[in-house]
């Protein structure tokens, strides 16, 4: 038999989490940055025992040549790896507050609320079918809420055909979707303009001079490519090996959401 499925609720979760110090936002006391978090004893603890696990699997049992590489990485480098072209979200911006929201993501949350309502409406139509009348939700306050709405079938098919493929959406594709299912800010009701490539990565300049560009590494894998060479070498020039690396990566994430699970700060193995 399968065990039961959890139903836990991620938000108590969360302040349940916060108020142990598990870990809490960063730089609290002045207003603190979306998607920068910083860990409590209990959560450092937690990370260094997965660290400690994942070194003693890939390290210490399969033999894996471990590297600690620089975390500020040369632009030539990374305009080498494509990043500085093509490591991008699709972004757009709410036309009334100017609040910038990640174009995919938008369009994933406005058509999945749609679904959900659409589901709801569905059940209360097949309970008033019945004869029964519809069970209040329990534990609703917010009397402004609007009513489920019934999507055509044609239409809430399509909208899982959408959610179904995403992530294979360029910002032209993006913006036909906003266009077409006029897809709007849903915590204002605002239109949003056209989505544009926003580069994920975080750029500073190396040295006092200004004119040598670098970016704050988005991932642990150039160091390794860099050290291919030495990592042979001190493999006595034999193949096949395996180079293995943690540590931290950083990614300017274009609207962080959902606590831990999208930051712009994190340990990558």
């Amino acid at each position: 038999m399968s065990a039961p499925k959890l139903n836990i609720d991620r938000s108590a979760l969360e302040q349940l989490l916060l108020s142990r110090f598990f870990f809490a936002p960063s730089f609290g006391i002045y207003d603190g940055v979306k998607g920068l978090y910083d860990y409590g004893p209990t959560g450092t603890a937690l990370q260094q025992n997965i660290i400690n696990l994942w070194r003693q699997h890939f390290v210490v049992e399969e033999d894996m040549l471990e590297v600690d590489c620089s975390i500020i990485t040369p632009s030539k480098v990374l305009e080498t790896s494509g990043h500085v072209a093509k490591f991008a979200d699709w972004m757009c911006r709410d036309t009334g507050n100017n609040e910038v929201r990640r174009a995919d993501h938008l369009v994933e949350e406005v058509l999945a609320a749609r679904l959900v309502s659409d589901e709801l409406a569905r059940k209360l139509a097949a309970t008033s079918i019945d004869g029964q009348a519809p069970a209040k939700t329990a534990g609703k306050k917010n009397k402004k809420a609007p009513a489920p709405t019934k999507l055509e079938d044609a239409v809430a098919n399509e909208y899982r055909g959408i959610l179904a493929k995403i992530d294979n959406y360029d910002g032209d594709g993006l913006g036909e979707l906003i266009v077409k299912h006029d897809i709007r800010n849903p915590e204002t009701g605002n239109s949003v303009s056209p989505p544009v490539a926003f580069n994920l990565m975080f750029q500073t300049s190396i040295g006092p001079a200004g004119t040598s560009k670098g970016f704050l590494r988005p991932e642990t894998a150039q160091g390794q490519f860099m050290n291919f060479a030495r990592l042979l070498e001190f493999n006595n020039q034999k193949m096949p090996f395996a180079s293995a690396m943690v540590g931290r990566s950083f990614r300017n994430e274009i609207s962080p959401r959902s606590g831990l699970l999208r930051v712009r700060e994190f340990t990558m193995a």
